[in-house]
């Protein structure tokens, strides 16, 4: 989520102010942005309208449904009137990139003819005429020659679905053969073959060519008898395989068993381990409750499972989404996706945050008929998870009893979001979620029930989100292909999970995050030992940035004050660290004191009094230098894996006998993040400058 960096505070100003200004901005920010789209300036429309006596009353309100009935009452909001706005078909649109796309084939140019045939099957019309088919069609012959051959067999089955002209059916279906003969899957071949000589049956050819296609085809069927098929799975790969450590929870279905919840009045819920994790474990892996990919991603990325998109499969209605595939795609349309399709150009134009899509996609992923279930339960209280009472990461509930900080809003906040919950709550009228929507009513009918409700657990939405939603992220690895040092985290989207929502923020993370393909893995960075805090990072690395910078940044953004280690201890930044390692107590952890010459066999510690062997400390050091070295060289040499294990190791070895800051066990933390990270299914292009 969008945190703001670059503010200039007026000279003097105090701190304390500065952070207030600072927060007001951050906070701002998740709403819309202030430069782009109509939403900003009806805000402030609606704010020249509204007395400081009304924010104050408004202020008081206790219930988020109050505040939906409050702010429908307000007049100017019903200035704003909405209707669809989305990027329909085009045919005659379709047929100009297919001439493209054909005229790039004929050149060899496969790259640029599967741009334009990719175009061409997005914007061409369902049900009309047969462009989507011929388009489907041609853009099979790029797939094939780019090796992209289980893609080919998709696009040619939708041609077929499309209603393909029967008199060229023998061409895709014999290119269907071949693509499946290449894959080893000769029974499916065979048919398809087949298939494609009935098909001779009705194409307009002359008897010369028939007698030729028809000998070819009995070729291949020959080809493909008394063989096997090698390939039993049409060629899909299982994506992911994170093990968690020590296995699965029985408390928290999506976290080690080594992981718990605990709680506290300052800090809330928060996770745990509850034993001894070495560095490079796997401690929570979890798909999002709901995400949202960003609107610039649309046309590189699915929608439904956020892969990069090779060959897309459009939405039958509108063109500004798109699918890696027809599962995703069935998946979306019986979802989210009927209630959103014809209003993504109309948020996309207001210019509101991405906050704001995931508060509606909350709803829209479910039916009005879930949320009229789930009410008699809005009035529980959160519970912590337990033996008798697990952790459920699928339940609604769960994500309701988030930390929405509602307690430290002010006024002016709460107007604000309920003014973007009643946005959110007209598109879905307009899109027939609550039923036929009346077109000729008054803009300021009054809520029914169910709207009411609605509206509520969007305000409720837009407050959770703020504050526990995590970027979804792909890795991008510059010109030089798998280059780790080129290597970084693409922000894609923005998504909710339940389980990894406990983890608290460090400065000095324990933990780094890699995805298989929605799916957040958790990682250790180090190790960790029994009641550790599972800190990952919200945004500012003690290494890059200085203390008085995180504390602005985490309390605008988040509204704590941070008081890791790294803050409290108050680290320097990588360009100021000494060079200067301290040993750490064997009793009980702490710093020893320094010593004093490399004669000095054994120091006393200064807390708990017990005294360590320095000559076994610094033994074990060099050992662990050597496999920082050489982590560092597999690093360089692009060995992921190997790479892992060797900075893995160090990490375990250095942090048993010395204790931080010290710039190598950073540095190995920081390439650890790296390699990790590269583990993720996603893959985006380099960003282009």
């Amino acid at each position: 989520m969008a945190m703001v960096t670059e503010c200039r505070i007026p000279e003097g100003t105090d701190e304390t102010e500065a952070r207030e200004i600072l927060r007001k901005m951050c906070s701002d920010v998740t709403i819309c942005s202030p430069k782009e789209g109509f939403f900003s300036h009806y805000v402030e429309q609606i704010n020249e309208q509204v007395s400081e006596n009304f924010l104050h009353k408004f202020g008081k309100l206790k219930t988020d449904e109050q505040r939906i009935l409050t702010i429908w009452g307000v007049k100017p909001i019903h200035t704003l009137k909405l209707q669809s706005f989305y990027r329909q078909k085009s045919r005659e649109f379709s047929e100009g990139r297919r001439a493209d796309g054909n005229k790039a084939f004929q050149n060899k140019n496969y790259d640029q003819a599967l741009f334009l045939y990719s175009q061409a099957v997005m914007r061409a019309p369902h049900n009309q005429g047969d462009s989507l088919a011929m388009a489907y069609a041609n853009r099979s012959a790029v797939l094939v020659h780019l090796n992209h051959h289980q893609l080919a067999i998709t696009d040619i089955q939708l041609a077929l679905q499309a209603h393909y002209p029967n008199t060229l059916a023998f061409k895709v279906l014999d290119r269907l053969g071949q693509c499946h003969q290449k894959l080893g899957q000769y029974s499916l071949a065979k048919d398809a073959f087949t298939r494609a000589t009935n098909a001779l049956n009705v194409a307009q050819l002359d008897n010369k060519k028939l007698q030729t296609l028809n000998k070819d085809l009995t070729q291949k069927l020959e080809q493909c008898e008394g063989k096997n098929d090698e390939n039993s799975n049409n060629g899909h790969q299982p994506v992911g395989g994170a093990q968690l450590f020590e296995g699965t929870s029985d408390v928290l279905p999506n976290a080690s068993s080594a992981v718990s919840i605990q709680s506290s009045q300052q800090a809330g819920r928060f996770a745990v381990v509850t034993r001894c994790v070495p560095t490079g474990q796997v401690l929570m892996a979890e798909k999002p409750y709901a995400a949202v990919l960003m609107d610039n991603k649309n046309g590189t990325h699915c929608t439904h499972c956020y892969t990069r998109l090779v060959a897309p499969v459009p939405c039958p209605t509108c063109s500004g989404v798109a699918f890696c595939c027809p599962g995703c795609r069935d998946k979306a349309l019986q979802s989210y996706h009927r209630w959103e399709c014809k209003f993504m150009d109309l948020l996309k134009g207001s210019g509101v945050s991405l906050n704001a899509y995931l508060a509606l996609r909350v709803i829209t992923q479910n039916t009005l008929d879930f949320f009229k279930k789930v009410k008699p339960r809005l009035q529980e209280s959160a519970t912590l998870p337990s033996t008798t009472s697990p952790h459920r990461p699928n339940d609604y509930m769960s994500f309701y009893h988030l930390a929405g900080l509602d307690e430290m809003r002010p006024p002016r906040d709460f107007f604000q979001r309920s003014l973007l919950a009643s946005f959110l709550l007209k598109i879905l009228q307009r899109a027939n979620y609550f039923g036929p929507f009346d077109d000729e009513g008054p803009p300021d009918k009054g809520l029914g029930e169910d709207e009411v409700l609605v509206g509520g657990l969007l305000l409720r939405h837009l407050q959770v989100i703020q504050f526990n939603a995590h970027e979804l992220s792909g890795m991008s690895f510059g010109k030089s292909g798998e280059n780790f040092k080129e290597s970084k985290s693409v922000f894609l989207g923005l998504a909710v999970y339940l389980t990894v929502a406990f983890c608290n923020h460090s400065c000095y993370p324990g933990v780094a995050r890699f995805f298989e393909g929605s799916k957040m893995v958790i990682v250790t960075l180090r190790p960790l030992s029994p009641g550790a805090l599972i800190e990952e990072n919200y945004g500012p690395i003690f290494t890059h940035t200085t203390r008085k910078e995180r504390l602005r940044k985490l309390y605008s953004r988040y509204w704590f004050t941070c008081g890791c280690v790294a803050c409290e201890g108050e680290w320097p930044i990588y360009d100021h660290m000494v060079d200067r390692k301290i040993l750490r107590c064997q009793t009980c952890h702490s710093g020893l004191p320094s010593v004093n010459n490399t004669t000095q066999s054994h120091v006393k510690c200064l807390q708990c009094g017990a005294s360590t062997n320095t000559v076994a400390a610094f033994k074990t050091l060099h050992q662990a230098q050597k496999l920082y070295d050489c982590g560092t060289k597999l690093l360089e040499d692009v060995r992921r894996e190997e790479a892992i294990t060797a900075f893995v190791r160090y990490m375990d070895a250095a942090l048993k006998v010395v204790v931080p800051p010290l710039r190598e066990i950073h540095l190995a933390m920081q390439a650890l993040r790296v390699l990790v990270g590269a583990r993720g299914t996603i893959h985006t292009p380099p960003e282009k400058k």
